[in-house]
Order: structure tokens, then C-alpha cells, then sequence
């Protein structure tokens, strides 16, 4: 990683959490979202993109970043922990974890200069300008919690940025606010590799459904913050403009909540005053699957329990299927989990140690983190530069091939990065 930076290439890409493409192309929408369907006729993009397992926002952003699956970049879901018990559990926020080359990396290496906003596991990364997504786990709103990412940001940005800021706060949702700060960096730093992380829609797509009047709604605001980047860009006609996400959503009719099962059926302790407290089982749920992890041997009781856990699942019905060991394997996931259990269409899972099993009504209305082949988790891919054809359809490709594609927009060689899947071809 020794390449000597050549003058020109800037990349600047812009991350649009949940979005999934026939969104934002449905005829009655359309109008609603002018800036990425521009972008998408002006450059070459995915008819869709399939994501890894579980599809959810950490695991699949550390793969856009290293072009390669979970199991060989080592985030595996949102959370640093597997104790479902819990009660303030943290996420992989932290960069050191990752087990592969990054683009910030290469990029840094080859002299270029890097700007990251809130993008997901870059807390502690070798980023010149960066105010990562971290927040403390015991807040109600993370939206709200400004003190943990100003501590973890570049000495001094967070304050800088905020100041700049000050006219719209209190009145911006997180996307807007997000927007500004991408362009008081790309104007006052000049980085050549800017990533942004937008999240309201996928705020909104969980609490309402990725289709509801809210959901669209924020993905307007994220769509004109895209509009004002790609403005204040087009000046410099050598930085190449990406918009992707991470995976798609769907509705969801109930809530199911499998460590009340497994809990039923001891495989959990109970503290003194009535709690539940850690065993020998861990588990992480990510929406749409469930990950099963086994934290100290099993003995043969344990397992009978887990299996008669899990046939008590399958009878509501609320199981599409397990996940076993060979198939994580093949799909590139946690090397470490025992199985995932697989949500049913219309059914998302929730952390839940108590209550019923299955209730007709979720505080959340959509979700994710099923199987990369369940219809609906499908991401975007859209990216417009000079050496880019115009309305070009790249077809069905897979979220590991951005990252090769990307180091090679930025006139790198794509072998920089850990090998893994061929880089797209957008001439």
C-alpha cells in the first residue's frame, strides 16, 4: 500500500441505510425522489444489489468498506455482545475489530486524504476527518446523544462542525444535519474519500414500514441532501459520486420473541431478585434471524433443551428455517455461531426475554436481517463519474464487489484489498 496518489480521483460516497431500489423507482413515488433517480440515469448502476448475513447495517457496511463477508472481516451483527440478558448492550462501533483492509486505509496509505460521517464501525479508525456513529447504549434516543460521538471524533471536528451547524439545529432530522456537515468537509477539507451514513430512513422504515408516509417521507430528506452534495461536487469533474445501501426491508405483521422460548426451557439463570442472568447460551437478534451461540460446552442436557426450544418454535409457525453451521459457512457468517433461526415472511424477532411468544401487534412495522435471497432485502448501487457509461444496468451483483470497484475508481488497483469477488465493470 505504498501507491503514490494521482491528482483527480475523489471519491465521495454516500451510504442511504435501508433503502432498497424499487422504492424509490415505484411510478407513484418517483417524482418524490428526482435526485437519485438523476443519478441513477446519469451513471451506472445495480438493478439490485444482494447483501450478506445477517443483512443488517453493521455487518454489511464493514463489507462495503473491505469488499469481503463477515466471517473473513469479523463484524458479524450490530452488537459487541451476546448476552441477551444484557440490559445496555454495546455495539461493534469500534474499527479495531475489523480483520481486513478498509478503503479509508488504502486510501490514507496512498496519500489521499479521508472524511467519514457516522459510518458505522469507524470509531477509532485512521480517518483524518471523521465523527463516527457511536453513541451510549443506555440512552433512549441515540439521536439525541451528541457527547459520545464528540469524544470519539477527530480532536475538535465535532465542536466545529456543530457550530456550523447551530442554524438548523433543533429543526434538521438526523439526514439534514448529516448532509450539512458532508458539505462544511468537502468545502473546508477537500478529503478526496468523503463517506456518509444516512439513517432517518431506516429509522423511519422500522417504526412505521419502509413504505409509510414517514418512511418516504425521510427518504425525501435524504434524497435532497444527496441533490446539494452532488451540486456543490460537479465542480470537480475527476470525483466520482456513489449512492448505495447496505440491505432492504420489509413489513412486518408480528412480533415474535424466541428467548422467551429458550428461556421456558432454562436455558437461561435467574439472579436473586428475579431477573434473568447469562448461562451457557448467547444470542443476537437481528430483526429477521436470530443468531444462536453456545458460550461455554454444551452438555447433552443443554442441547435437548435448545432442540425442544426450537421445535417449540417451529409449531407457531414463526420459523421459515434454521440456518445451520455448513450453511453459515457458505454464506460467509459468523464462524462462531451454532445456528440462526430464520424468520418467517411478516415476522420479526425481537430481544425480549418475557412476555408471549408471538404478538399480533410490533412497535416496529418493517425490518431486516433475513437471508440476503429474501425478497425485499435487496440494496442499491448507483455511481456517476466521468469514466462511468450513463444508464448503464450492472444487473444483480453482489455487496462484496463495491469495495474492489471502488479502490479502482480512486485509480488503485483492486488487489489492494483482501481478495475476494471480481470488481464491476462501469465503463
Amino acid at each position: 500500500m505504498t501507491s503514490q496518489k494521482t491528482p483527480g480521483e475523489r471519491l465521495v460516497l454516500l451510504s442511504v441505510d435501508g433503502l432498497r431500489p424499487d422504492i424509490y423507482r415505484a411510478p407513484e413515488s418517483r417524482h418524490r425522489f428526482p435526485n437519485i433517480l438523476a443519478l441513477e440515469k446519469a451513471g451506472a448502476s445495480a438493478e439490485a444489489v444482494e447483501t450478506i448475513y445477517p443483512s443488517t447495517t453493521y455487518p454489511a457496511h464493514a463489507t462495503i468498506v473491505t469488499g469481503v463477508a463477515p466471517r473473513t472481516h469479523g463484524v458479524y451483527s450490530h452488537l459487541a455482545s451476546l448476552d441477551p440478558t444484557e440490559k445496555a448492550r454495546p455495539w461493534c462501533w469500534f474499527a479495531p475489530v475489523l480483520k481486513a483492509p478498509t478503503l479509508w486505509d488504502v486510501a490514507r496509505a496512498s496519500g489521499r486524504r479521508t472524511a467519514a460521517l457516522s459510518w458505522p464501525v469507524s470509531a477509532g479508525a485512521a480517518i483524518d476527518h471523521n465523527i463516527p456513529e457511536i453513541w451510549n447504549p443506555a440512552v433512549p434516543d441515540p439521536h439525541k446523544d451528541f457527547d459520545t460521538p464528540a469524544r470519539h471524533a477527530t480532536p475538535g471536528l465535532f465542536a466545529e462542525v456543530a457550530q456550523v451547524l447551530m442554524p438548523i439545529m433543533g429543526r434538521a432530522d438526523p439526514d439534514q444535519l448529516r448532509g450539512e456537515a458532508a458539505l462544511y468537509l468537502w468545502n473546508h477539507y477537500r478529503p478526496d474519500l468523503l463517506m456518509v451514513h444516512f439513517v432517518w430512513y431506516d429509522s423511519q422504515a422500522h417504526h412505521f414500514g419502509p413504505a409509510s408516509p414517514e418512511a418516504l417521507a425521510a427518504l425525501e430528506s435524504a434524497d435532497q441532501a444527496i441533490g446539494k452534495i452532488r451540486d456543490a461536487i460537479t465542480s470537480d469533474p475527476g470525483t466520482t459520486l456513489v449512492v448505495l445501501s447496505d440491505h432492504g426491508f420489509v413489513p412486518v405483521e408480528k412480533e415474535v420473541a424466541p428467548l422467551v422460548v429458550l428461556a421456558e426451557h432454562g436455558l437461561f439463570a435467574r439472579g436473586a431478585d428475579g431477573s434473568f442472568t447469562l448461562r451457557r447460551l448467547g444470542a443476537v437478534s437481528a430483526g429477521g434471524s436470530l443468531a444462536i451461540y453456545w458460550l461455554e460446552q454444551p452438555s447433552p442436557d443443554d442441547r435437548r433443551r435448545l432442540e425442544t426450544a426450537l421445535d417449540r418454535l417451529r409449531e407457531t409457525g414463526v420459523v421459515q428455517q434454521i440456518v445451520d453451521r455448513q450453511q453459515l459457512e457458505a454464506l460467509g457468517a459468523d464462524p462462531d455461531a451454532e445456528l440462526m433461526i430464520e424468520a418467517a415472511p411478516g415476522i420479526g424477532f425481537s430481544d425480549r426475554l418475557e412476555g408471549p411468544v408471538v404478538s399480533e401487534t410490533s412497535k416496529d412495522r418493517g425490518t431486516h436481517g433475513y437471508l440476503p435471497t429474501h425478497p425485499g432485502m435487496e440494496a442499491v448501487f448507483i455511481a456517476v463519474g466521468r469514466e462511468i457509461a450513463p444508464g448503464k444496468n450492472l444487473g444483480r451483483i453482489s455487496l462484496q464487489q463495491i469495495a474492489p470497484t471502488l479502490v479502482q475508481v480512486m485509480g488503485l488497483p483492486a488487489d489492494i484489498l483482501a481478495p475476494g469477488k471480481e470488481s464491476l465493470l462501469l465503463s
